[in-house]
């Protein structure tokens, strides 16, 4: 099979979707992010082409570290097996060299043996175990909880603030399930953004929002200090935004943090999740 990768083509989303589709049903968002992923000029959203049929997708993404993502590669199951991923993964190692990126980053779930031992083929090794939590909001939810929790907007103090956390969360933070290493740029970037919080009373620090689709799910990264103030907060701020979930992942080994995740109703995944890493 003579297999091509490329740079996609805005014509291309009818393809990417059908890939989608038949990759992961119970997983579909590139419809939703297609416009960012297809307009991102320093990362590249790519294609697997063959016979003129598009049969695989992938985005590689720059952080804001300049350490690569390499995200939603899909291909289709009667097309597995045909050296699909490698191709792609080949054209990660082509971007990283031509954007000088020094460290990719990957996530599978942990019971995926053929994703995880496709990036130990190109000499990823596993950096981090990670468990997510999810808490259903009802549609009515009562708004109340906001006072305390300020909005970090200075970006030196972000980057002072969040650099802390980095031991507390093994070195990662996560949000949409975009796994970034704990470093000051992204503390500096999330306060301009508006994702950092801070309760001066207690000293407790929350990083919340979403890297994409606001409106699916409220993403909180960081809950240091008063855990539960943290959630308080993040219930209001969900109801403020009228988001239907908050999600929450966390180290695997954390287990005081997954008891108050657990008693405010939180309901873990059904599976841990792995972070890789490679570094050039």
């Amino acid at each position: 099979m003579d297999i091509q990768i490329r740079k996609a083509r805005r014509d291309d989303l009818p393809g990417i979707l059908r890939v989608e589709g038949k990759s992961t049903p119970g997983l579909r968002y590139l419809g939703s992010v297609f416009e960012e992923f297809f307009a991102d000029k320093l990362g590249e959203l790519s294609v697997a082409e063959a016979g003129g049929e598009i049969v695989g997708v992938a985005k590689f993404t720059v952080l804001p570290d300049r350490t690569a993502w390499l995200e939603a590669l899909r291909v289709p199951p009667e097309f597995q097996g045909k050296g699909i991923g490698k191709k792609f993964y080949e054209r990660f190692f082509e971007l990283a060299n031509a954007r000088k990126i020094k460290v990719m980053r990957m996530y599978t779930n942990i019971g995926n043996t053929t994703s995880k031992g496709l990036a130990e083929r190109f000499g990823f090794v596993l950096a981090g175990t990670f468990r997510g939590f999810s808490l259903p909001l009802p549609a009515e939810l009562t708004v109340t909880g906001g006072d305390g929790f300020l909005p970090i907007t200075d970006a030196a103090r972000g980057a002072e603030l969040l650099s802390a956390e980095r031991q507390a969360h093994q070195g990662f933070v996560i949000m949409n399930r975009t796994f970034y290493e704990v470093t000051p740029a992204l503390g500096a970037v999330w306060a301009k953004e508006g994702k950092l919080f801070e309760e001066p009373q207690t000293g407790s620090l929350l990083a919340v929002g979403a890297r994409f689709m606001p409106e699916a799910s409220l993403h909180i990264a960081v809950m240091s200090g008063d855990k539960a103030s943290g959630l308080c907060f993040a219930r209001w701020l969900a109801g403020t935004r009228r988001v239907p979930k908050i999600q929450f992942m966390i180290p695997a080994t954390d287990a005081a943090t997954e008891a108050i995740l657990s008693d405010q109703g939180f309901v873990p995944d059904s599976y841990d999740c792995i972070v890789m890493e490679r570094r050039l």
